[in-house]
């Protein structure tokens, strides 16, 4: 005979209401506190993330800049009281001339160092000061090169007066207009012009130049140039200021300028 078994009463396994609701509400509190913590770590990664890419835009926004003062004909950096922009003419080339040719009314040169590369619109300048009288601004020490575009020039021909004052280094220099950097606060930008004709006055006219953008997200920006007692001790201190999506960084950098003609 097969045995019989007898069904018992047992307990049925499973969750109350209360029990439940409990449930829910520590899941609830538990993941808003999660979600505060994530919440907190991601925003902290995005404004990294954001700070690290403003800060590479304007330390490789300095670099240019700092990199083209450096190479600024002596004597011609010039920063206006306001301090939104620096003006300075870039060095395309130079070298050591012939001293007798100075006293010659021949307008002609003889290069003494390595032959030097002319290009169409290049303009000579000999003892830049940066005074009345011996300014590259006023078009005192600054003549047009009427030389034919070549590389390897021995000679270099210009046109107009004579020139007010021999270089006692017997040095010159080959430029080719002037440069602005120029902070575009109401467009958040930071912009050069180049090309820029001299003689010009300051500030000068940019009518028919293009500007390059040179960092954009500029919430600050200025220029400073203090003067030296010794002519290889003048600064110009740039400080630029880039913002985006909550990211902010300054940036400082001291540019010294070679004043020696």
């Amino acid at each position: 005979m097969r045995p019989k078994f007898k069904k018992t009463r047992g307990s049925v396994g499973g969750f109350t209401l209360v029990e439940l609701v409990i449930v829910i509400t520590v899941t609830a509190i538990i993941g808003g506190i999660s979600s505060t913590f994530i919440r907190h770590s991601v925003m902290a990664y995005v404004n990294s993330e954001a700070y690290y890419q403003l800060a590479d835009r304007a330390d490789v926004a300095l670099r240019r800049m700092s990199r083209d003062v450096r190479n600024a004909l002596p004597n011609s950096v010039f920063v206006p009281v306001a301090g939104n922009y620096v003006e300075f003419v870039p060095i395309r080339a130079g070298g050591r001339y012939l001293q007798d040719d100075f006293e010659k009314p021949l307008n002609t040169l003889t290069v003494l160092s390595e032959p030097v590369p002319v290009s169409a619109g290049d303009q000579l300048v000999i003892y830049n000061l940066g005074i009345p009288g011996a300014d590259a601004y006023s078009g005192d020490t600054i003549r047009t090169i009427s030389s034919a575009p070549g590389s390897n020039l021995t000679q270099v021909q210009y046109t107009g007066a004579a020139f007010p004052l021999p270089s006692p280094a017997s040095r010159f220099y080959i430029v080719n207009g002037a440069v602005f950097y120029v902070c575009d606060l109401p467009n958040r930008r930071l912009l050069m012009y180049s090309g820029v004709a001299i003689p010009s006055a300051h500030p000068a006219n940019f009518n028919g130049l293009t500007a390059r953008v040179v960092a954009d997200d500029v919430t600050g920006c200025s220029f400073t140039y203090t003067e030296g007692v010794m002519q290889h001790s003048s600064v110009v201190t740039a400080q630029l200021e880039l913002s985006k999506n909550g990211g902010v960084v300054r940036l400082v950098n001291l540019i010294n300028v070679v004043n020696s003609p």
